[in-house]
């Protein structure tokens, strides 16, 4: 159930706009809501969603997103994720997706871990 977050993710950092469709399209669903916590409001539309990526891939070269742990249930899923630079964890968030016929309908970003203060 959890393979559209790994391929979502995947996304980040790959060089190829082909590729990033492609994985793209693999994880979404036609009609999704993605709240990014670095987006000033939440992506709607697949080529709003893809500028947003490359956004990430420009500013961040040889940057990736690897999904670190999954659990879930009931078509929801919590996935921790470390965005990397050169293969090294430079921050992780964490996300809450709602998942429909293997493909996200809705993701939640979060920075950090929420650890108590």
């Amino acid at each position: 159930m959890t393979d559209c977050i790994h391929t979502f993710f995947s996304a980040w950092g790959d060089p190829s706009a082909e590729s990033r469709a492609a994985k793209t399209d693999a994880a979404l669903s036609l009609n999704f809501y993605y709240a990014d916590p670095n987006a000033p409001e939440p992506i709607t539309d697949r080529e709003m969603y893809l500028a947003y990526v490359k956004i990430y891939g420009d500013m961040m070269p040889d940057g990736s997103a690897e999904v670190v742990h999954v659990s879930d249930h009931n078509g929801h899923a919590r996935a921790t994720v470390a965005f990397c630079k050169d293969g090294v964890p430079m921050q992780h968030g964490q996300y809450f997706a709602d998942i429909s016929d293997g493909k996200i309908t809705r993701l939640i970003g979060f920075s950090g871990m929420g650890d108590p203060e």
